[in-house]
């Protein structure tokens, strides 16, 4: 270790008693005036001291709960304050020592997870059936936060611990091997077995009855001899959830039951369920049997006297349609989180569907990663819904780019000194597990060329070299993508160092046949792989150091689509590097689960902040993304109206999708709003805006009554199936009486476009320029879709708003350079609802063949967007259910 790293590793490991960069700064010269400290140079004393801010400067979201009404005691920290020396405490240590957690990642780790643990019942007490939801990010730590639930629970000396993971053998020998090292098992000096420390050495290794070869089997049980009343070493089973495997596993408590001779096993259980959303929930209709998987579940937790249920997920849309009143005299209550749901905060340095798609240029910082495919180039090579037999012989260029720029990414990385770093790149482009062999096969072919190309650049005139085709490739790719990296390597440097990068690097598959990538078994020198797989790298499966994704799927589903989201996680130190490419209707769907998953976990904050439990409110979730539903229609089963149900308070809807083809329905629309101007002359106003920078000030209509709106809502024309569904507006106003609703303000708000025939004209003075909107074509009959979420502004929401009000919005939100449109229509102002009408010229970059119409267009489309306050508990909910259009998409399928 040098005397840099020496500094700099004493530095970070006092830092946890600071909070400021002055103190940092303070603590790091008392720390240099040491002896040992001697020779330490300025560049090692900065490059220290900037790790070490770096590390301070990560903060965390709220966490919060959702709980039932009845009084949980609480009980667990009276507990834990008199256990001495724990084993949360050495799982403390490991991540701080071997998984380099920061310290206010594992602070936050621990309040989170003290919390959970009071929730989960206290297995000392009185008997208890606890049922409970935890909701993360994907790829945020899910894993290392359960593990720790495992020591906490342990501590607590919850008797048996049973995880059920996922579908997949590949899956769950990894969660296997990840609560090896992190609750302690045998000799072999992993994980916390590694830590030396005396005050550790008395605390046992948990029976485990599964291993990373052999889940759960009727053998299993051979030779257990403990009493799972009175052990004191915790017994674990880590499972999928296989029918077989949860049958062994209650046939053998159910005989330990009858020795015992009694009809319940007097012990506690915890049941962690990993993807709780997936596989775990009853899709059968309601007055059938449970599916195999959710009774065998029920079935167990139903042996014992003191039983805790936990769901981890991180779409938890499934669990929220789980019927609550649901309960069987044979397999007990069905598991919807009746007890609590805690949302669990996100770290300022996890990149997740929010900062990657979100609309927020404030809070989207990594939208450069996204790389928009063309589905006319992709589809040449390989077609999006190709048969199982096909073959694939040739790289799409854009195929091509992708492994170049992870060939390049790993030279920088080792630029970087993340030489033992673990890098990825991944490759899911189709469910069939034949083609996975062909694409491998190609993918192969393609980097042995390169891996000999680069071997040979230095031994070839520098001149003949450039000549070489995929140097040529390497080159261009280069430059279209990373010639705005923040680093001072030219390609020339790259390319010279490229080959002692690159050497290692081979191609893998992960599928329900095959598991190629070992992680451990390259941990000295780092994994460097092409993984290329489908269903099995959707589901929890973890991708180290993944920095390069080619995705060319299609689902319905939110679950779904943002659980194949492998690139979310942490990225710290080469987040910069990282691409996603991915097809326009997909980044779509994203840009809208977005907003939903956030619109999601803000309903679920109301209601907490509201004191409602996880029975009394219906969840709110966006719908109307045309060709997207929540989850699988076998998972929303709790009768046919009750699909899902929609509150529309505090909410934006916007027509994001239109045509630009059909002038007739366009004329009609327009015609529309002019009658509606017309009716309304006398109102028309400038006050609306109170804006102090525009010169023209933007016309608007104020303290229109409510029948007028939903009149105007009923006549406007809009494509199926999209978000803007005038019924179900219509449906929610007329259910919602609330005097609030009663009047609306209507703007006009102008556009920049000054373009000769571009004004928009609806008669009584209201004119103006028209608004430029990047679209993308959706259908080729000419129905496209706005390239991002919004149709207006982030600061249209001010429209009908005093300059007080909206210094007062501004005083709530300090910490935002852009505060969002949402947040003008918070419950504090009381304000009217807004209609904002849109003037729109379209226009598209994309390569389609609409693309010369669309963009000859110069007749302004009118687009509606609706901002409704947020009402607080007076809202009403309505029910609705998918619409036709989704019948005809396929639903996500295993891999074949």
């Amino acid at each position: 270790m040098t005397n840099g790293e020496r500094f700099s590793s004493m530095l970070m490991s006092t830092i946890s008693t600071v909070q400021t960069e002055p103190e940092l700064i303070d603590l790091a010269e008392d720390l240099r005036v040491s002896p040992i400290f001697k020779d330490l140079t300025d560049d090692e004393f900065d490059e220290a001291v900037n790790l070490a801010l770096e590390t301070i400067k990560v903060s965390f979201g709220e966490s919060f709960s959702i709980e039932a009404n009845e009084k949980h005691k609480s009980w667990f920290d009276n507990y834990y304050k008199d256990l001495g020396v724990t084993r949360w405490d050495r799982y403390d240590d490991y991540l701080k020592n071997q998984k380099n957690f920061e310290p206010k990642v594992r602070q936050a780790m621990k309040e989170n997870l003290f919390k959970i643990t009071d929730l989960l019942g206290n297995p000392n007490g009185d008997n208890f059936k606890r049922k409970g939801l935890v909701v993360g990010d994907v790829q945020s730590g899910k894993t290392a936060n359960y593990v720790g639930l495992m020591n906490l629970a342990t501590d607590a000396k919850y008797k048996l611990i049973i995880v059920l993971t996922g579908t997949t053998n590949t899956l769950r020998e990894q969660t296997q091997i990840r609560i090896d090292e992190g609750l302690g098992r045998g000799t072999n000096g992993k994980g916390v077995k590694a830590i030396r420390n005396a005050q550790y050495k008395d605390f046992r290794d948990p029976v485990y009855l599964t291993s990373p070869d052999d889940d759960f089997k009727a053998s299993s049980r051979k030779n257990f001899g403990l009493s799972l009343e009175s052990t004191n070493t915790p017994i674990i089973i880590v499972t999928k959830k296989n029918v077989s495997s949860l049958k062994n596993i209650y046939n053998w408590l159910e005989e330990y039951s009858k020795k015992q001779n009694n009809t319940q096993i007097d012990s506690s259980v915890l049941l962690i369920d990993d993807e709780a959303d997936f596989a775990s929930v009853n899709t059968k209709k309601e007055d059938d049997n449970p599916t195999a998987i959710n009774s065998s579940i029920r079935e167990i937790l139903e042996l014992f006297t003191k039983s805790s249920y936990i769901g981890f997920t991180a779409t938890p849309y499934a669990n929220i349609f789980i019927d609550p009143k649901s309960e069987d005299d044979m397999f007990g209550q069905d598991l919807f989180p009746k007890d609590y749901i805690y949302i669990l905060g996100e770290s300022s340095e996890y990149v997740g569907v929010q900062s990657i798609f979100s609309d927020d240029e404030e809070v989207a910082i990594n939208k450069k990663m996204l790389i928009p495919l063309s589905k006319e180039e992709v589809s040449t090579y390989l077609p999006l819904k190709h048969k199982k037999h096909d073959m694939f012989t040739t790289l799409a260029p854009s195929m091509i780019d992708a492994i170049n720029l992870f060939l390049i990414s790993n030279v920088i990385r080792d630029f970087k000194e993340q030489t033992t770093s673990h890098r990825s790149m991944l490759f899911n482009v189709s469910r069939f597990t034949d083609m996975h062999q062909h694409i491998k096969v190609v993918v192969n072919e393609y980097l042995e060329k390169v891996k000999r190309d680069v071997r040979l650049y230095g031994k070839l005139d520098s001149d003949e070299a450039l000549t070489h085709n995929s140097i040529i490739s390497l080159k261009s790719s280069y430059e279209k993508y990373y010639n705005d990296l923040d680093t001072q390597y030219t390609f020339d440097e790259i390319l010279c160092n490229m080959n002692d990068s690159i050497y290692r690097i081979h191609t893998a598959i992960v599928n329900k046949d095959s598991k190629e990538v070992d992680y451990l078994l390259n941990e000295d020198e780092g994994e460097r792989v092409i993984v290329i797989g489908g269903f099995a790298l959707s589901r929890g499966l973890t991708l180290e150091g993944l920095t390069i994704s080619y995705y060319w799927r299609n689902s319905v589903m939110y679950d779904s689509l943002l659980q194949m989201g492998r690139w979310f996680g942490y990225r710290n130190g080469y987040k910069d590097l990282c691409k996603i490419f991915m097809e326009r209707d997909v980044i779509s769907d994203f840009k809208f689960i977005a907003m939903a998953t956030q619109e999601l976990k803000e309903d679920l904050e109301i209601n907490s902040k509201r004191g409602l439990t996880p029975l009394q409110f219906g969840i709110k979730v966006r719908s109307g993304q045309v060709g997207l539903i929540i989850t699988a229609r076998n998972k929303m089963r709790n009768g046919e109206k009750i699909t899902a149900r929609v509150n529309y308070s505090k909410a934006i809807i916007e027509t994001l999708t239109f045509s630009v083809l059909d002038s007739e329905h366009n004329q009609k629309n327009k015609k529309i709003i002019q009658n509606f101007v017309e009716e309304h002359k006398s109102k028309i106003t400038t006050s609306l805006d109170s804006s102090k920078r525009r010169a023209n000030k933007v016309k608007g209509i104020p303290d229109v009554p409510k029948y007028e709106i939903i009149k105007l809502i009923e006549n406007y024309i809009v494509e199926p199936g999209s978000k803007f569904d005038p019924n179900l507006i219509r449906n929610w106003l007329l259910e919602n009486n609330d005097a609030q609703l009663d009047k609306w303000d209507v703007v006009f708000p102008t556009g920049e476009l000054e373009e000769t025939g571009t004004n928009f004209d609806y008669g009584n003075g209201i004119i103006g320029n028209s608004s430029l909107r990047k679209v993308y074509v959706f259908k080729e009959d000419g129905v496209v879709k706005r390239d991002r979420s919004r149709l207006g502004s982030p600061n249209d929401g001010r429209f009908g708003l005093s300059s007080s009000e909206i210094e007062l919005v501004k005083s709530w939100h300090t910490s935002k350079k852009t505060i969002p449109q949402i947040e003008y229509f918070d419950e504090r102002l009381e304000r009217k609802p807004l209609l904002a009408v849109y003037s729109v010229k379209p226009y598209t970059e994309e390569d389609s063949s609409l693309k010369e119409q669309i963009n000859r267009i110069t007749e302004p489309i009118s687009l509606l967007s609706i901002g409704i306050p947020d009402l607080g508990g007076k809202s009403k909910y309505v029910n609705y259910t998918v619409n036709k259009i989704y019948q005809d998409k396929e639903t996500e399928k295993e891999e074949e």
